[in-house]
């Protein structure tokens, strides 16, 4: 055990009930990355499937866990209601709901669209696919970069029941029930619970808050028909309620309280939250007729978000900043398909309809003391409007100075897509697809204007007014609106959204893409556990807006991706080694980036340009006993922008910000005493640090003159993770258990993110924190 786990290894664990049919040999793992159900080994796909036992083994509760231990997905969920999703250095990483995620999210085969929705905690999975690269003609939706399939458990017709407890440090209490009930010998009813609570990992050295806390509970609940062995009906409903904090910003500026990342901090945000009530309903409906499979899912999703978070890590007034976003989004999506089995032919074709509506708010709060600073700066001091009507006995200061921009986006696509394998041979099979997108958008924006809190009534002499925009047109009694003043000093972006409309009135823009994506794949099968294969696939992104950018319109996006690679499994099954190469070619992908655009503060901008990459993907696994078994994975990738200007800086050739390497070690164990078993497994990743570019250079230049960069090594640097687990199952079934966990067991301290929102202002940039070390105790139960 002292060798480390991998992912892998995790994968493929299996529970202790089927240990012994599968001893001294790598395990099986059935996927349906091709919509049917599939040896993994036989998938003409680069995929990583981790199935109930692996996500136990790595403790992990969300999809957020995984990429740490899976080559070639990075997600950052340092945010959980505005998650970033990046395979093969892709990112989605735009919050706003004027544009699709380049990484499909689905559940079930039911797609989830927004980032607010897709992070959700695990209940009840039977294994969790990253598929790699475009798979437009397998699923129902857009997957440019790759695709992330949840699977859950199904009813069954038996009674089953189990439920687990934990406890660790900063006093993590995760309690969850799952509890599955034939109600008739044709339905079955199956349920689950998560209940999750942490205190912060991170005190506030001011006000001695904790932050980072944590509060969640999930529940869903399935109940199945099967009228007969032909005929199946599964209804689900999910449900999830966050609150939680706001990410915590750590403040890194001369004023801040230490310039030291891992020094003490403070925020001072109003009514700091992170909020997420999700409330889900599917149904799908399944019919086999000979060779034939008929396949309905339905599914109606509704989500409310709120996030409010620090923006400039410090204390002072007069230099504070939030962010909030408000979201409320409704979607419905239909698919339908048709399969095809027999003889030397495997089909699958289907259309599919996903219409969504989503409200967006997007406010930045000052207050009126740092409002006060920015007309003093702009104005070189000589016009205190703020500190003039305090000393006159008007109560300015202290109060919130708001700016919202509305948005409203009605979204409809339509597909069809269909995917068929053909045995030319019994070795030999060729894979043809293509799919069909229409996608019809509509986008307002609705700039609400400011909101000063009461100071909309201030007034200032027009002679000052007449200085500040350099004219003497106005009398010298001008009344004019505090906002009105803000304006002027400001200048015409006001704070952070792009004022190309009158305020108050609202911007439509409607736009249609159509698309046509193919894939083809041809594999051979050299012996029975040797598989050779090469694919070319297209990927396809619809176009869209950008949420703070008023009638912004950025192109779709579309990749080629061209892969090459073989899966075997040797020696009688001990030893798996899998590899593939690929490259690929995007056009006009899009990014979100951070930029300067002559106002108080920068805009998020989000910019197409074309990037290309090229890289290895590496998996085996070797069983060195009946009870120890160890693997490696890797990934190697080199990705650059062949085409970007960002920051007015052109990066062409530079690389796109990608870590070049990945690797995982690991080793699970499992070991029968006859009245029970010992397991225990450890895993151990490494990743490099982050390649930067000239636009990253230059960021970090602006910012150099109060930033310590001798504290931020953490930052970008490669990084050392250990997870480990050990325990003990009671009994030949295996009914009672206890375990110890760790994650990050050395306790690591890295940095997730550095955010430069502030800086051009008020001089405080921030950075985010990784989690450090969570360790505990985990108790089981199942019948």
């Amino acid at each position: 055990m002292a060798i480390g786990t991998t992912s892998a290894v995790a994968q493929d664990s299996p529970p202790a009930t089927d240990a012994a049919s599968d001893a001294g040999r790598v395990s099986e793992i059935v996927v349906t990355a091709q919509r049917r159900e599939q040896s993994l080994q036989e998938v003409p796909i680069s995929v990583t499937a981790f199935t109930t036992a692996g996500l136990e083994a790595l403790n992990a509760q969300s999809i957020g866990d995984l990429d740490t231990f899976t080559p070639g997905l990075t997600i950052n969920d340092t945010s959980v209601t505005q998650p970033s999703y990046t395979i093969r250095g892709v990112a989605t990483d735009d919050f706003g709901i004027g544009t699709d995620p380049s990484v499909g999210i689905f559940i079930d085969g039911i797609y989830s669209g927004r980032s607010g929705a897709s992070l959700i905690f695990f209940n009840d999975i039977d294994r969790v696919e990253i598929l790699k690269g475009p798979q437009g003609t397998l699923f129902g939706r857009n997957t440019s970069a790759g695709a992330i399939s949840i699977i859950t458990k199904k009813p069954v017709d038996e009674r089953q029941g189990s439920a687990t407890l934990q406890y660790g440090n900063f006093d993590t209490i995760r309690a969850d029930a799952t509890v599955n009930v034939p109600l008739t010998d044709t339905l079955y009813f199956r349920a689950n619970g998560v209940v999750n609570r942490r205190d912060g990992y991170l005190k506030d050295a001011v006000s001695g808050v904790d932050r980072e806390r944590e509060n969640n509970v999930s529940a869903r609940a399935a109940l199945r028909w099967a009228p007969s062995a032909d005929t199946d009906f599964v209804l689900t409903y999910d449900h999830d309620d966050t609150d939680k904090d706001g990410p915590a910003s750590v403040g890194i500026s001369n004023f801040a309280l230490s310039r030291d990342p891992f020094g003490p901090f403070t925020n001072d945000v109003i009514d700091n939250k992170e909020t997420r009530i999700l409330n889900a309903v599917s149904l799908t409906a399944t019919h086999n007729a000979g060779p034939l499979t008929f396949t309905s899912i339905s599914s109606f999703k509704k989500f409310e978000t709120h996030n409010r978070e620090d923006e400039d890590g410090t204390g002072d007034p007069t230099r504070y900043l939030d962010t909030e976003n408000i979201e409320k989004n409704r979607s419905y999506y239909q698919e339908l398909r048709v399969a095809y089995d027999d003889g030397p032919l495997n089909a699958i074709a289907g259309v599919s309809y996903f219409h969504e509506r989503g409200r967006q708010a997007s406010a930045v709060t000052l207050l009126s003391d740092s409002v006060d600073r920015i007309i003093n700066a702009v104005t070189e001091g000589q016009f205190p409007i703020f500190t003039i009507l305090d000393s006159v006995g008007i109560p300015v200061f202290g109060q919130q100075f708001r700016e919202d921009m509305n948005n409203l986006a009605v979204n409809k696509s339509f597909a069809a897509f269909g995917d068929a394998t053909f045995d030319v041979s019994p070795r030999l099979h060729l894979t043809a697809g293509i799919r069909y997108t229409h996608d019809d958008k509509q986008f307002t924006w609705l700039n609400g204007g400011f909101d000063g809190g009461g100071l909309e009534t201030a007034t200032a002499p027009g002679a000052l007014y007449n200085a500040i925009l350099g004219v003497d047109a106005f009398p010298d009694d001008a009344q004019i609106s505090a906002a009105d003043f803000f304006r002027a000093a400001v200048g015409p972006n006001g704070l952070i959204f792009d004022q190309g409309a009158l305020e108050g009135v609202a911007f439509t823009r409607r736009e249609k893409f159509n698309d046509v994506s193919p894939r083809f794949v041809v594999q051979y099968d050299a012996t029975d556990n040797v598989h050779l294969y090469a694919s070319a696939s297209r990927g396809y992104k619809a176009g869209g807006f950008n949420s703070v950018q008023i009638n912004s319109f950025f192109a779709p996006e579309n990749v080629w991706n061209f892969e090459g690679g073989f899966k075997s499994e040797l020696f009688d099954r001990r030893v798996r080694f899998n590899a593939s190469a690929y490259y690929f070619k995007y056009r006009n992908r899009q990014s979100i980036s951070l930029e300067d655009t002559g106002g108080s503060l920068p805009q998020y901008i989000t910019r197409s340009g074309d990037s290309r990459a090229y890289g290895l993907d590496l998996d085996t696994q070797f069983v060195v006993s009946n009870d120890l078994s160890i693997s490696a994975t890797a990934a190697f990738i080199n990705s650059k922008w062949s085409n970007r200007i960002e920051q007015d800086i052109d990066i062409s050739g530079q690389p796109t910000g990608e870590p070049t390497f990945r690797g995982i070690l690991g080793a699970h164990y499992l070991h029968d005493t006859g009245n029970g078993s010992i397991f225990g497994d450890v895993s151990y990743s490494y990743t490099s640090h982050q390649r930067i570019n000239d636009a990253i250079r230059f960021t970090d230049a602006a910012i150099a003159p109060f930033v310590d960069f001798s504290q931020l090594g953490a930052l970008r640097s490669a990084r050392n993770i250990v997870n480990a687990k050990i325990g003990y199952r009671f009994g030949n079934e295996g009914r009672f258990s206890i375990a110890a966990y760790a994650e990050n067991l050395l306790n690591k301290k890295y940095l997730r993110t550095l955010n430069t929102i502030s800086a051009d202002i008020f001089q405080t940039p921030y950075v985010r924190r990784d989690r450090p070390a969570f360790y505990g105790v985990e108790l089981g139960f199942k019948f």
